[in-house]
């Protein structure tokens, strides 16, 4: 419900992105890069507002059961924490395959889920007492991590791009 609309905006603004990089029309780029980040940063940071202010809704679109809506609910805001960042992890992403730089894509989407997730699953409950809480820390740790890295990447590899590329 998070990850998917902000990643069809950046995805569906791929092509506008290459057409305009290919033609060197740098104002567009630019013009577009901001549009889909501040769309898709938008949309995730709300979708957070919502999964913290209201987990329950959500957890109660597919179960009805109240103590396990009530574990959910406090589970639910541990995981979703760092939901807000996915916005700017994905346009980033994406806009590194838009500019012709899959490679550095691969390795931002990989940095996400294999390098810091799994690690982290496992060495932060090593760390902390409550060892459910570790585990479910791991996720908004990861991808708040992963967006900070992948988006002061994009931005020193774009302004250089920018520069080489006129």
């Amino acid at each position: 419900l998070a990850q998917m609309p902000a990643s069809g905006i950046a995805q569906g603004c791929q092509p506008i992105t290459s057409f305009n990089f290919g033609a060197g029309n740098h104002d567009r780029v630019k013009k577009c890069f901001k549009l889909q980040l501040l769309v898709a940063a938008g949309y995730t940071t709300l979708f957070w507002i919502a999964a913290m202010l209201m987990p329950r809704i959500f957890v109660q679109i597919f179960n009805k059961d109240v103590a396990l809506v009530e574990h959910t609910a406090w589970a639910m805001r541990i995981y979703m924490a760092g939901v807000f960042s996915l916005g700017f992890q994905l346009v980033c992403q994406q806009s590194f395959v838009a500019l012709g730089e899959a490679k550095i894509s691969l390795l931002m989407a990989c940095l996400r889920k294999i390098v810091l997730l799994i690690p982290l699953i496992f060495i932060l409950p090593a760390f902390l007492e409550n060892k459910v809480l570790a585990v479910f820390l791991a996720e908004p740790v990861s991808d708040i991590v992963a967006a900070a890295v992948t988006t002061f990447l994009f931005f020193r590899f774009f302004r250089k791009l920018m520069k080489t590329k006129q």
